[in-house]
Formats: C-alpha cells, structure tokens, sequence
C-alpha cells in the first residue's frame, strides 16, 4: 500500500457552511518586527582549482532565519514510492528553489514503485523513515546541520497494540501496519476510512468506531490503517487502557534524543563530506558500499551549511566524493551531505534549470517562500508543531485551535449570524468573518484587523484574542516567534 504525501484530503468538520472552519489567525498589534534581510535566496556560480583540477560549482545559499524561507522534503506526486520529472515536482509544489533528494532504487523493475532510501520528514510528519542515517536537518530555531540520526522510536502503543506513527495532525492516505494521531488542533472530528480509538484527556481509552468520531476535549483520536479490523482492535485494547506516543531520533554521534517535533525537516542521505571545515569522509561509518558513489567521479549534489550558517544546496562538476568535498571547502562550506548524484543530479532556481537531471527522480529537497512572513507559535514555551502564523499589515494572525486548545478556552459557531464565540472563565469574546469590530464581554472593540475566511480557513488577530482571554505576548525576533504565556491563575 502506498504512502499518499503531500497534497492531504482536508476535510473540514465545520466550514463556514457546516460551523466553524478548523483554523483561525490572530493579531500581535503592537508587535511590529523589522523584515529580515530581503536578500533570502542567493544563486552563486563559480570555478574552484584542486589538485591541478577545475570545479565548477553552482550553489544556492538560503538564509533561514528569513520569515518568509520555508524548508521541505517533498515526494514525486506527493507519494512515496513514486517517480516524476523534476521540473513538474518543482511547479507542483511552488518551490523557488529544489535539488534532489535521497538516493531511490532507480532500476527496480516494478515501475510504480521507487523505493527512497534515506528518512524524509516535515514537523511531526516522518512519511519515510529509510536506512539512510547522514541527514540534512533543519531544526525548528532556523537552523541547518548535517548529523547522523536513527529514528529511534516513532509509535503509538495502546492496551497490547503498538504500531509505527505516521504522522501527528497529518494524513496522506493508509498504509499498513500503521497510525495516525489526531488532536483538536486538527478539527473536531475524523472521518476517515479504518478504525478509529477515541482517547481522553487523562491518556485513557475511551471508545472505539468505525464511523466518523468526536476528538474530546483535551484528547485524541487514533485513526488505525485499514488492515486493522474492529474485532481485532478490541482483542488487543480495551476502555481505560493507557495510549502513549513517541517520536524520537538519536544523534548517533552525540548519543542524545531529539524529538521530531524538534526538527522542521530532514532528508537522510550522505555519505558526509565535510565536518566543522574539516573534509571528513568514512563511508563505512555512513554505511555506502557503492563504488559509483564512494570512489568513480560524476556529476555530483550536495547540502550543506556555510561559515556564515547559511543553507547551502548545489551541484558540482564532475568529481569524486574527495574532490567534491575540496572544492566545497574552497567555497566556504563548513558542514555537508552528499545528496544523490549522476543522472540523478538536479537542481532549481527562480524558474530555471540550473541543472537537469537524466531521469525520473523519487524526492527532492525544497525551499518556498511565501508573500507573508511566517511566524512560529508556542503556548508557556512549547511549540505547537506545524500550525504557524504570519504577519500581514504589522498584524500577527495564529491558528485559533492551537492557541485555543492549550489555554483551555471554550468556543463555538454560531450559524446564524457567522459568528465565532469564545471564552475562558468570566471572559468571552465574539468575532465575525469580515468585521473588524467584535465583541468583549458584551461590549464592541475594534480589532486590529478583521477574521478573513481564506481556502476555507478562517484567521483571526492574535493580540485581541490572546489577551482578552487572560494570555500576555512574547516576540521573539531572531526567529519570528511569539510565545502566549498563560498563567495557571488566570480564571
């Protein structure tokens, strides 16, 4: 069974049409941010001399700590297994720029499926976990690394049942022998096909069904690949039994966890070429055996980060892994990967080929970078995964689930007027699709900009919402985060 990716079925449990959308936006007001260097994605060609040899290196370099840069791995038709053309992948996915990926079974004979080998990984999505430990990584405070990582536990256990964890928030179609973990931040309720077991607050179980099912408040829902029946579920789990989850990667290196949640990207190739400015190849260590890759030159792709830790893609002529990693050198890369190569090498910018690759490629490595800049959301400190914001007109808007959830106010839709009503204790507040004038406490206040209904979505300012239901704001401006402190004192 193959893994959808990319482009999920969002079904929206309560659109304007049905209740209340299943997102919000909301505004910082008086947080107003100066833009990041507006020079974000810059495109280099140069020739480097090594050994009597000349390379010529086309690099892009990516400053990440830009609001409006983000980072993906992306699979071929948003499906893992698949194959398309590079080109189609890049327009598929609005990326400015793209390189290949992790390395795929390009020759197997069964055409509908191209095994990647490396983990590929968004937030809380691991839609490939490979064998391929040398990573690409991107972590959540905007930063690039190249670490050898294990995926050392993504799974749910449940009563007597425990099974790999696909996805948090995220769904691309079934796979078997799989889960997936649903929260109010989602929506309220899921529908899709396969067994499905409600979890409470408390972590406890709390029902089961085959039909479209309510997330409880301050729980989950675990949704189960078809290959699971309802009969067998219930043998293995009964009401009241503990649900747990973990996803986790360990620094082979280091030999520490770092939750995924932790990490904005990741996409496991390799071999390593270079360490802190030091060439540093052990193709042992990074498990390669494939002289095509360890010893014969070819045209060659790379990730990487320079001295002025900045993301840095790109290709380099024909040339071996010790050459290549030479000539990064030269180009001031500190950290790099060896990403797949030969007629698999491919590279994007602005609308161009800068190099086209020989074939069908499986994955692919993506920057985009949106009109808006995006802003990270977490609640007393703690990241709320792959729900960001952005900032339009010096307004921050913010996923309302997300805040909403975690500081335990109530909400509901109101049909008949379209309105949005909130509240926490002896606070509440009512917003309107279009007004920029809502409700506190029964009297009218003017909002910094008005809740917009957007794809189906519907966004809301933050500051207005945040405080008038107890919370206080916190910018953070090197990485274009705001932090909602709740105080447990507050009604």
């Amino acid at each position: 069974m193959k893994l959808q990716f990319g482009k999920p079925v969002v079904k929206l449990q309560f659109a304007i049409k049905l209740g209340l959308a299943s997102m919000l936006l909301i505004s910082a007001g008086a947080v107003s941010p100066v833009f990041a260097n507006e020079h974000a994605i810059v495109h280099e060609k140069r020739n480097v001399s090594y050994e009597g040899s000349t390379y010529t290196l086309e690099l892009i370099r990516i400053n990440l700590k830009d609001p409006t840069v983000q980072v993906k791995a992306i699979a071929a038709n948003h499906q893992v297994g698949s194959v398309q053309p590079f080109i189609d992948m890049m327009s598929d996915n609005e990326a400015v720029v793209g390189i290949n990926g992790t390395y795929f079974d390009a020759f197997t004979e069964d055409i509908d499926y191209r095994t990647p080998y490396g983990m590929l990984m968004n937030n809380n999505d691991l839609f490939y976990r490979g064998d391929k430990e040398t990573s690409i990584t991107v972590s959540k405070d905007k930063e690039a690394a190249i670490q050898r990582l294990s995926v050392s536990s993504s799974v749910i256990r449940v009563g007597r049942l425990s099974l790999p964890l696909n996805g948090v928030d995220s769904y691309h179609g079934d796979r078997t022998k799989s889960a997936w973990v649903f929260s109010k931040d989602y929506g309220d309720v899921i529908d899709y096909p396969g067994v499905k077991v409600a979890i409470a607050a408390d972590m406890k179980v709390a029902a089961f069904s085959i039909d479209p099912i309510q997330i409880p408040a301050g729980g989950n829902v675990v949704l189960l690949s078809s290959d699971q029946t309802l009969d067998s579920v219930t043998k293995s789990v009964k009401v009241g039994d503990l649900f747990s989850m973990d996803q986790s990667n360990v620094n082979l290196d280091s030999n520490t966890s770092i939750p995924i949640s932790q990490l904005q990207m990741a996409i496991g190739a390799g071999p390593k070429l270079l360490t802190g400015g030091v060439v540093d190849i052990d193709v042992e260590r990074d498990r390669f055996n494939d002289p095509l890759v360890t010893s014969q030159a070819n045209v060659r792709s790379f990730a990487g980060v320079d001295d002025n830790q900045l993301l840095v893609v790109g290709t380099v002529s024909y040339s071996t892994l010790d050459q290549m990693a030479n000539a990064l050198l030269q180009a001031g890369i500190t950290d790099a990967i060896n990403l797949d190569g030969g007629a698999s090498s491919a590279l994007y910018y602005q609308g161009k080929l800068l190099r086209k690759p020989g074939r069908l490629l499986s994955n692919a490595l993506i920057v985009q970078q949106t009109d808006k800049p995006q802003v990270q959301l977490s609640v007393n400190g703690t990241l709320t995964g792959n729900r960001d914001g952005y900032i339009e007109h010096d307004v921050t808007m913010v996923p309302f689930r997300v805040l909403l959830n975690r500081i335990q106010a109530e909400y509901s839709w109101n049909p008949a007027d379209s309105s949005l009503h909130l509240s926490k204790g002896k606070l509440n507040a009512v917003l309107t699709p279009g007004s920029t004038t809502g409700m506190l406490n029964g009297q009218p206040v003017e909002l910094d900009a008005a809740p917009e209904v957007v794809d189906g979505l519907m966004y809301v300012p933050l500051r207005f919402v945040a405080e008038s239901l107890g919370a206080r704001l916190e910018w953070n401006d090197s990485l274009y985060r705001v932090n909602i402190v709740v105080s447990p004192a507050n009604p």
